[in-house]
């Protein structure tokens, strides 16, 4: 029996390809390409057509064309591959060298193998490879709308590409997202996008070889609006004078394109002429000397120094060193004084020094802590610090278990399970919140919570019988769980030493559920931790 299914009126609750949502957003027909596995050729999945120009013959307008992976193909006639139906995607599936290729062989380098007639189509995710050199033109587009992202590998240095993509003036809104694999040993590219008339174009390109004229070429007559971005290494020239060059001298376009032969960021466009970003300048103007008083045509250290030159005294003459401390450090520090206008910074740092120390010595550190004081007017912050250290809150470590099956699960075999551990001696106090609710093997499991040498300490052996341990319920106490209980003796504070707070799993293993175990402690040996 087959365990395929064919879907000639395409999938009505779409379809996945690889991880890929395909979708009929066309509510169109799904016509599959296969030079490997073509029967009959009638383009479902399993009986797919031969060749995508068969597919294309037989497609309508808004047809998805598919061609899986390995299928491949040599375009010698022109035309090869027609695209006179508009609204067709010709999508190739697979990666890396699983991808579809197309060898573009004509019987001449003027041919065009790819004719682009159609509006609204796409041709994506297909390898095209040079079979000819000084090739030109392989794809030519001339209706609008187009969508071409494809990969172009040359042959070698002896047969590449003199031109990819050459358009005409009716290729408005033209996307086209270029890989270009060619040799830097090369002397055949000249551009590998041509553009002729193009309005609202949007070009990405990611290239390599040597393009003798540019990577991005408008020619014959202007273009408006086209934007091209990307990355070129355009062997043998490092001013970005062939990365994008309009012919026309006319054309309206802004590039910005990371040249790897440079090995910098150039941008501009019809408007201002492309050139590098170099931030040397801002170098220059940072670092230049200032003199004298700034003027609106000064550089930036000019500036910078209006902003530190205060009261007449001039950086010039005076390092800000000197302007701040001295030569041998401020030799006595202003009479303290509360913020307010006419007071300077050191007046203001004493007047810091005191509030917190309640004297304007012990440069050395507080030779003795006041006694502690309730947070309050008029207490030193040295004061209300001891307070806070006499007064401190318990400390909470959580043990979040989402899933008691999971790694280390809550079983007879496993237990006890460490919570925490104990380093020192310290007072602390345990309870438990359900985040999701706890059952185990016929009703009859428990759990209690303790130490090793006693493993009740906290919360004596408590049945997970799908009515203890609901979602949201806290564990503080055995025998029940609620969504509120009071914190009793057995569930109260205990000191301990040394130890490791566990969870005992007792009858049987949990079979599901979450449970955060939280630990309030305080120290009480010097050093002492729960971790």
């Amino acid at each position: 029996m087959s365990n395929t299914s064919n879907y000639p009126h395409g999938f009505k609750g779409g379809v996945t390809i690889r991880g890929l949502p395909v979708l009929n957003v066309y509510g169109k027909n799904v016509l599959w390409v296969s030079s490997t596995e073509a029967r009959t050729g009638r383009g479902t999945f399993t009986e797919p057509f031969a060749t995508i120009d068969a597919a294309i013959n037989s497609a309508v307008a808004g047809d998805i064309i598919l061609v899986k992976p390995g299928h491949v193909e040599t375009l010698v006639a022109a035309g090869a591959i027609t695209m006179d139906v508009a609204g067709v995607s010709i999508v190739g599936l697979g990666t890396g060298n699983n991808r579809p290729v197309l060898t573009c062989t004509p019987a001449a380098v003027g041919t065009n193998n790819i004719t682009w007639s159609a509006a609204n189509c796409s041709f994506e995710n297909i390898v095209c490879v040079a079979g000819l050199d000084a090739i030109t033109n392989p794809f030519n587009i001339s209706g609008a709308g187009a969508y071409l992202d494809i990969e172009w590998q040359d042959g070698s240095a002896t047969i590449e590409a003199e031109t990819v993509v050459l358009t005409t003036a009716a290729a408005d809104k033209l996307n086209v997202n270029l890989k270009y694999l060619g040799f830097t040993a090369g002397n055949a590219c000249v551009a590998p996008i041509k553009l002729v008339g193009c309005t609202d174009g949007r070009i990405n390109v990611d290239f390599y070889g040597v393009a003798s004229t540019a990577v991005v070429n408008f020619i014959t007559t202007l273009s408006t609006n086209i934007d091209v971005r990307g990355y070129a290494y355009n062997s043998g020239t490092t001013d970005g004078s062939k990365l994008v060059v309009d012919t026309v001298g006319s054309s309206l376009w802004y590039a910005e394109i990371d040249d790897g032969a440079a090995g910098t960021k150039f941008s501009g466009g019809s408007g201002s002429a492309l050139a590098a970003d170099d931030l040397s300048a801002v170098g220059t103007t940072a670092t230049a000397a200032a003199t004298g008083a700034v003027t609106t045509t000064d550089p930036l250290m000019a500036y910078t120094k209006q902003l530190i030159v205060q009261n007449g005294i001039e950086l010039d003459t005076d390092t800000l060193g000197a302007l701040l401390a001295g030569t041998g450090g401020i030799a006595t520090i202003p009479a303290a004084a509360v913020p307010a206008n006419g007071v300077n910074v050191f007046e203001l740092l004493r007047q810091l020094w005191a509030n917190q120390c309640g004297t304007a010595a012990n440069e050395n550190g507080i030779t003795t802590w006041p006694s502690a004081a309730v947070p309050a007017n008029n207490v030193s912050l040295a004061e209300a610090l001891r307070y806070v250290v006499e007064q401190q809150l318990p400390i909470r470590t959580a043990f979040a278990k989402a899933d008691v099956t999971a790694v280390t699960a809550w079983s007879t075999g496993n237990s006890p399970v460490t919570v925490a551990t104990v380093t020192g001696v310290v007072m602390c106090r345990v309870f438990g919140h359900v985040t999701a609710a706890i059952t185990s093997t016929g009703g009859t499991g428990t759990l209690s919570l303790g130490i090793s040498d006693n493993v009740a300490l906290w919360i004596a052996a408590t049945t997970a019988d799908a009515t203890n341990f609901a979602t949201n319920d806290v564990w503080v106490g055995p025998t029940t769980t609620t969504k509120g209980n009071l914190f009793n003796n057995t569930s109260g504070w205990a000191l301990v030493s040394n130890d490791t707070i566990k969870v005992t799993i007792a009858t049987n293993s949990t079979t599901a559920g979450g449970m955060t175990i939280y630990v309030e402690w305080m120290p009480v040996s010097s050093g002492a931790t729960v971790a």
